[in-house]
C-alpha cells in the first residue's frame, strides 16, 4: 500500500510540475512576445523599413477596397452576428479571427458594437444553456477538478472577481465559463455585465488591429497587440499563482 501511495503522489506532484511549467511558459512567453512587438514598433519608423512597406501599399489598399465591395452593411452585420450565433455551438472559426474580421470591414465604434453585441449573444445563450441543463460537459470539468472547484465555487453560486480574471485570459473557453456559471444559478445581471468588461480589453485590441489592419507599421496598428499580450501574460502568471496557492492549501 505504501508503494502505490508514494507512486500516486508522485504522479500527483508531477501534474502539478508540469501545469505549473506550462503556465509560466505562456506566461512569460506572453510578456516576451509583447516586448518583441515594442521593439517592432520601434523599428518600423526607419526609413528603410518604410521605404519597403510602400511597395505594399497599393496591396493593401485593393485589398480593403474588395472588402468594402461585398455587400450592403445590413447583410455583413447579419453574416458576422450569424457567425457569433453559430458559434455558441460549433467552434468554426475562432472570435479573435470573427473580432479582427469587424475591425476590417466597419469603421472603429459600428465594429465595436457588432462586436460587442455578438459576444454579449454568445455569454447570454450559454449561460442559459448552462442554467437550464445543468452545464453538461462545463460541470464535467468541476467534477474532475479539486482545484477548479475551488476556484469556481463560493457559496455555490462562483466568484466574481474569479469570472473577470479568466475573461481577461487568452484561448480560454468562454462557452464553458458562461455554462459554468449558469449551472451555479450565478445571477446573470452580474455575470453579463462582468463578462463585458472582463473581455473588453480583448474585444477592444482584436477590433483595433482590425481597424488598422491595413496600417499595419504604425503605432496604432502595434499598441492593441503589445496591450493584449502583457493584459494576457500577467493574467496567465496570476491565475498560475493563485492555483498554486489553492494546491498548497
Amino acid at each position: 500500500m505504501s508503494i502505490v501511495f508514494e507512486r500516486a503522489v508522485r504522479l500527483c506532484l508531477e501534474k502539478v510540475s508540469k501545469r505549473n511549467s506550462y503556465m509560466n511558459f505562456a506566461g512569460f512567453g506572453l510578456l516576451i512576445l509583447a516586448a518583441v512587438f515594442i521593439a517592432l514598433c520601434v523599428i518600423s519608423t526607419s526609413e528603410e523599413i518604410q521605404r519597403w512597406y510602400a511597395g505594399y501599399e497599393e496591396m493593401l489598399y485593393k485589398l480593403d477596397m474588395a472588402i468594402l465591395s461585398i455587400g450592403t452593411e445590413s447583410y455583413i452585420v447579419l453574416i458576422i452576428l450569424g457567425i457569433y450565433a453559430i458559434k455558441c455551438f460549433v467552434p468554426v472559426v475562432p472570435v479573435s479571427a470573427v473580432c479582427v474580421l469587424t475591425g476590417m470591414v466597419f469603421p472603429t465604434v459600428p465594429a465595436l458594437i457588432v462586436n460587442a453585441a455578438g459576444m454579449f449573444f454568445m455569454f447570454t445563450v450559454k449561460y442559459k444553456v448552462g442554467r437550464n441543463y445543468t452545464g453538461g460537459r462545463a460541470m464535467g470539468i468541476l467534477a474532475k477538478n479539486e482545484v477548479f472547484r475551488k476556484l469556481f465555487r463560493y457559496r455555490g453560486k462562483g466568484k466574481a472577481w474569479l469570472l473577470f480574471l479568466f475573461r481577461l485570459i487568452p484561448t480560454f473557453p468562454i462557452n464553458t465559463i458562461s455554462q459554468i456559471y449558469g449551472s451555479m444559478k450565478f445571477d446573470y445581471k452580474k455575470f453579463a455585465i462582468i463578462s463585458m468588461l472582463g473581455y473588453a480589453p480583448k474585444l477592444l485590441s482584436y477590433t483595433f488591429i482590425g481597424v488598422y489592419v491595413f496600417d499595419p507599421l504604425s503605432v496604432k496598428f502595434f499598441v492593441p497587440i503589445i496591450v493584449l499580450l502583457i493584459i494576457s501574460g500577467a493574467t496567465v502568471l496570476g491565475v498560475n499563482a493563485l492555483i498554486n496557492y489553492l494546491e498548497k492549501n
